[in-house]
């Protein structure tokens, strides 16, 4: 299998992007100070009170009856006692909330949102400031316990390995018929839970539809392959070919358990809806 050339943190960081805002090198006494409630001022995007926000059981975030925006946001992540643990914001607060799920569920309970209108860094952190003086105020000082000072567990995580484009030849011969590459798209999707053609990898896509397929795989924490069709070396003329295959005009194509799901369109509304997670998690 080729070597894709693999990329730096900020890289990645930069398709993926999370904004959480962490308490680094302050005291909590300086902070209370510098953000409590009466130093904070609600402008333009301005969010509704923490205790206001409904409470909201974590395996209910992605049903499509939820109003949790995709988009920036910040929002309050509590444990089964219903006691808060982190106060985060982020440019797609699905994502973010679905990570923490993942990585802390003995923490993860229920979660409170609030959409940034106008977003902007300032506009999220100015949003986030409030809702954590909010929470000082009426908690005698104290942070939650995932923002304190020293506290790693919702911040850092070890980026998981990227992993190889499939090559479906070996990029010996120079032609390779048709007819052939089909045998090999259908050797490919049938022997593999989950397959992506795109143009690009996923680490370096080479268009926005395809870019935004492997986030909601990545979202959606499931192992995947990925077919460059620009690669003309390794998959001769697939992009010409993956329409015979597939009877679908563009690319992406998403193919689970050997049968055609769709192309961008498609998966997105089936994200939304919540019908492509319990497809491939099934």
């Amino acid at each position: 299998m080729r070597a894709v050339r693999r990329v730096d943190q900020q890289t990645v960081l930069k398709y993926r992007p999370r904004a959480h805002f962490r308490l680094a090198r302050t005291t909590r006494s300086r902070f209370f100070r510098a953000f409590s409630v009466e130093g904070t001022k609600k402008g333009k995007e301005g969010i509704g009170r923490l205790e206001d926000a409904p409470l909201i059981a974590f395996r209910d975030v992605n049903t499509k009856h939820l109003e949790i925006s995709s988009g920036p946001g910040v929002y309050a992540v509590y444990d089964a006692n219903k006691e808060l643990q982190y106060i985060g914001l982020s440019w797609k607060v699905t994502a973010s909330i679905n990570l923490h799920m993942h990585e802390l569920p003995q923490l993860c309970d229920s979660v409170r949102y609030a959409a940034v209108p106008s977003p902007s860094k300032a506009a999220l952190q100015n949003a986030w400031k409030q809702w954590m003086s909010e929470h000082i105020n009426e908690n005698a000082g104290k942070l939650p316990p995932g923002n304190a000072q020293g506290n790693s567990l919702w911040t850092e995580r070890k980026l998981s390995p990227v992993k190889d484009s499939f090559v479906l030849t070996d990029g010996v011969a120079e032609y390779v018929s048709d007819d052939e590459i089909i045998k090999l798209c259908r050797k490919l999707v049938s022997s593999s839970r989950i397959v992506v053609f795109m143009k690009g990898s996923r680490e370096n896509p080479e268009c926005g539809f395809s870019h935004r397929v492997c986030l909601i795989m990545d979202e959606l924490r499931v192992e995947y392959e990925t077919v460059d069709t620009l690669d003309e070396v390794h998959n001769h003329d697939l992009r010409n070919v993956l329409k015979r295959f597939s009877d679908w005009p563009t690319i992406p194509q998403v193919y689970f358990n050997g049968v055609f799901l769709g192309g961008y369109d498609i998966i997105e509304e089936m994200h939304d809806s919540g019908e492509l997670k319990s497809i491939l998690m099934e």
